[in-house]
């Protein structure tokens, strides 16, 4: 009871200083009058009694000090003191504290904002029990693909997944996750259906990440079967509020997913939003339903289909490494055991690289992202550079300081000259810095939020829980800590600097700065303004480097004009589209599709531009299969196309012919090759007419009968692919999904006439997407665009920084030179002379901060080599270029504060103290 009595006593000192002090004041007193009471009844007189108690008690005050001492509070009042000193000081200059709360503001606000993003995207665990107890097998950046043709490592099937549960015994429960494709809320008939995002799961998939339902159930063992007889859907909190309004009967409704009855079941707990970082799921699905939700498919029984990843919660006492190193050797016991001979031949292109298969297994706390492997490069430089940015703004308020030092000199020395400590006069110099951090950190997480969902926007991210932008509990503790260690960093200097003082020189009216430093040597101000201006070149050739990758990946020949085509891309499959009855469809769509006012031609390809899928395989020349190496060396990647598909995308023919209206099911199978892989299978030898067959495929015998010029079709950083182009009309049969490349002047006019028209031909077709294909290659270089823009716009506020900087150093100078520049004047300096002194010692602090910032600029542009493209990191024009703007706004920073110094009348500058 004693030590909560004592903490009570102090929390109450703290909060209720006044009552306190008065009951203090009140029980001495009491004392005093006991005394005097008793000195009056031996006989004293009252007057001689209060002066006899007074010397009997002692110093009353000392009293009153050991009182407070025995609370233990004089720090916590000393520092109270500090903040409310502090805070008259600033609010005695709100210009000053203006400019350096907006300076911390922007560098802290920038932090906070790139270090929210980095949070919800790398760093933040999913909101589930224990989750440091998962593992993500497979590569978690696979969260939407599949592939088919062969057993992989990144990517699972269903049935190895099955394989996995059943023998794994390192985990106490193994999930699936999967892609569902897109998923049409209603009927397709409706005018404007709702798109959801979704996900396929296995039935444990709730119980393993230990989510409850907030209404009605999860998946139990009824929901594990393959396929479901009675598909359900277990949808999510947030999409429950949003889209129904927290209907409490929606549960036990059904649902029309893709045209197909799924029953509620249950609302997943609220906050949870699936297994994917960055993406927002709104209902999960069962394994067993994927052929009601993707009709024509079958994702569930064939060993070559990859499209699951998994999650596994560790069993107790089994380590993360235990888990891994087992479940490897699990996977290569199984893939083994199929490549000697359990599975189709046709699939095992090459038994020894199909046992070398590695698979990925990981922590899976963050749990699965496409967008997190995306944005961690980014958000890496991103952050450097933002650091860069609170440095220069550090160094800006430095100064700032130091000029608040020098006003406040005769201050400073008549309080070290009454007794003051200099440590006592740091701390509270360090109080009113951090005090001015704290205020700019309060504003920077108010910008950081603002600049977040500017940042979602450009980002193509949608906002929603998944990704919210507003601090939590972490980036604030973030901020704070920022804040504090950002006022110490900028203040410690100024704060010692402003106390080293001799006091009888300063006392004297003519005296020197305190930022004046010692004969010879630059003053702090100086050294702190070609350290701005050292690290603002450092952001502006970074920028510089990231705008000139943008403007040549801008500016690269895909090797035709994307402008003027539009795609549309459809899945026909859903509809019951099957077999022989894809060719009448595909003639019949072209046919209504080419009769569309406004269109010029139109083809089709199975793979599309810039889509997102690819199709690779391996081929042999001439009957003999080439030796097989290491890596992808030896991929061929091919595409089906219509008639006329190189003229209506525009890609030159260069040999031979194109793909013809002639080459349709029962004709020479035939084939047009690009000049990377002429280049690498026929060098020296005509390829026309050439022979070769696919290595995967099913034995068909193509002719060469063209070379088409190569093209970027599906990705601009990395060179042409070999690949060859295959007559889709050929074999219809095995087109799915397919894409309709559609030549028209005005891509955007046509979108709802393309729709209307798939509409016509049959209701029932899904139209997966349709977009001006210039929108789909913007899309490739939307991130370079983002990080360039913000590397641009943190270099300009960085060089505004520094600018701003130097003119406040500039000024000083000027100021403290009037004498020395009205001197020089009356002794025939002219206006001229006075203003090239002024630029002169303005460039020669430009010239030192280039010469610090160039090595480092140098040696940082090595980081981001890999996010360049035609370009190296020590690019001479981009380096040029930013030392000629630096020096630029340098000289203009010289030039304002010299033209007023010239103007100065000499008789005035020669009384100037």
């Amino acid at each position: 009871m004693r030590l909560l009595d004592r903490l009570r006593l102090r929390l109450r000192s703290l909060f209720h200083r006044r009552e306190v002090e008065a009951e203090l004041r009140a029980e001495i007193e009491f004392h005093l009058e006991q005394e005097i009471a008793e000195l009056v009844a031996k006989g004293l007189d009252p007057r001689q009694a209060r002066s006899e108690a007074r010397r009997r008690l002692g110093d009353l005050s000392r009293y009153e000090e050991e009182c407070r001492d025995a609370r233990r509070t004089q720090g916590l009042d000393t520092l109270l003191q500090d903040l409310r000193y502090g805070l008259r000081g600033l609010r005695a200059s709100p210009l000053f504290t203006a400019v350096v709360v907006l300076s911390l503001a922007l560098g802290i606000g920038v932090n906070t904002a790139i270090f929210t993003l980095t949070d919800a995207l790398l760093v933040r665990d999913l909101p589930v029990r224990d989750p440091d107890g998962l593992m993500v097998i497979g590569d978690p950046a696979r969260t939407n693909s599949l592939s088919s043709g062969g057993l992989r490592a990144d990517l699972l099937s269903v049935p190895m997944y099955r394989a996995l549960r059943e023998r794994d015994h390192v985990f106490s429960g193994l999930l699936a996750s999967g892609r569902t494709g897109r998923i049409t809320l209603g009927d397709e008939t409706v005018a404007k259906p709702e798109h959801v995002q979704g996900r396929l799961v296995s039935a444990n998939y709730f119980a393993v990440l230990g989510v409850p339902s907030f209404a009605g159930r999860t998946f139990g063992a009824e929901e594990d079967r393959y396929p479901c007889k009675e598909p359900v859907v277990v949808v999510s909190h947030d999409f429950w509020s949003r889209r129904f309004g927290r209907d409490p009967h929606l549960v036990g409704q059904r649902l029309l997913l893709n045209s197909s009855p799924f029953t509620v079941i249950g609302v997943a707990a609220s906050g949870f939003l699936g297994d994917v970082v960055g993406v927002a799921t709104d209902v999960w699905v069962p394994l067993g339903a994927q052929p009601q939700l993707n009709p024509g498919r079958d994702f569930l029984s064939h060993w070559d289909v990859n499209w699951v990843l998994l999650i596994g919660r560790r069993a107790p006492g089994v380590t993360p490494a235990a888990a891994a190193q087992a479940t490897r050797a699990l996977f290569s016991q199984l893939v083994a055991t199929r490549a000697d001979g359990a599975m189709d031949p046709s699939l095992v292109a090459n038994p020894d690289e199909l046992r070398a298969l590695t698979l990925p297994v990981a922590p899976g706390r963050g749990g699965l992202s496409a967008v997190r492997a995306r944005f961690s490069e980014p958000l890496s430089a991103l952050f450097a550079m933002v650091a860069v940015v609170l440095l220069v703004a550090c160094v800006n308020v430095a100064n700032l300081l130091l000029e608040r030092a020098t006003a406040r000199q005769k201050e400073i020395t008549v309080r070290l000259a009454l007794g003051a400590g200099r440590l006592r006069l740091v701390r509270q110099l360090l109080t009113e810095s951090v005090v001015l951090a704290l205020l700019g950190g309060a504003l920077g997480v108010v910008l950081a939020f603002w600049a977040d969902v500017a940042l979602l926007q450009l980002a193509g991210l949608r906002r929603s829980a998944a990704l919210d932008p507003w601090p939590n509990l972490r980036v604030l503790a973030f901020t704070a800590v920022v804040s504090v260690a950002t006022g110490v960093l900028f203040g410690l200097a100024p704060a010692f600097r402003a106390t080293r003082v001799e006091l009888a020189p300063a006392l004297r009216e003519r005296s020197r700065t305190v930022g004046g430093g010692r004969p010879g040597r630059w003053p702090l101000g100086r050294i702190l303004v070609v350290s701005q201006l050292a690290l603002s070149l450092l952001l502006l050739t970074g920028a510089g480097l990231f705008v000139r990758t943008l403007s040549n990946l801008r500016r690269l020949d895909l090797g035709y004009r994307p402008e003027g085509i539009l795609m549309l891309q459809v899945d026909p499959v859903v509809a019951g589209y099957e077999g022989d009855a894809m060719g009448p469809l595909v003639s019949e769509l072209l046919r209504r599709l080419r009769a569309v006012p406004g269109v010029t031609a139109a083809t089709l390809s199975e793979n599309g531009l810039f889509s997102g899928t690819e199709s690779g395989t391996r081929v042999t020349l001439e009957g003999v299969r080439p030796a097989m190496t290491a890596g992808d060396d030896n991929i061929v990647f091919y595409d089906r196309v219509g008639p006329d598909y190189f003229r209506v995308v525009g890609i030159p023919i260069l040999r031979g012919r194109g793909i013809g209206a002639g080459d349709v099911a029962g004709s020479v199978a035939v084939a047009v090759i690009n000049e990377a892989m002429a280049r690498a299978y026929y060098r020296g030898r005509d390829p026309l007419g050439q022979r070769f067959t696919e290595v995967d495929g099913p034995g068909v015998v193509y002719q060469v009968v063209g070379v088409a010029r190569d093209v970027h079709d599906h990705d601009l950083r990395t060179p042409v692919a070999k690949r060859f182009y295959l007559p889709l009309r050929q074999s219809p049969q095995t087109a799915s999904a397919f894409n309709v490349e559609i030549r028209t002047a005005r891509p955007r006019a046509l979108l709802a006439p393309v729709r209307e028209t798939v509409r016509a031909v049959d209701p029932r077709i899904a139209v997966i997407d349709v977009a001006p294909l210039a929108d789909n290659v913007a899309e490739l270089v939307r991130y370079d665009h983002l990080v360039a823009r913000l590397a641009s716009a943190f270099g300009l506020l960085a060089l505004l920084l520094a600018a701003v900087g130097l003119y406040g150093v500039v000024s000083h100078t000027i100021a403290r030179r009037t004498h020395e520049i009205g001197i020089r004047m009356v002794l025939g300096a002219g206006h001229r002379g006075v203003l090239w002194m002024v630029l002169a010692d303005t460039m020669l602090m430009a010239l030192a901060g280039i010469a610090c910032g160039l090595p480092v600029a140098l040696l940082a542009g090595r980081a981001v080599t890999d996010r360049l493209y035609g370009i190296s990191a020590h690019d001479l024009p981009t380096l040029a270029t930013a030392t000629l703007v630096l020096a630029a706004v340098a000289a203009l920073a010289g030039v304002v504060p010299g033209s007023r110094a010239a103007r100065v009348d000499p008789s005035i500058a020669l009384r100037h103290e």
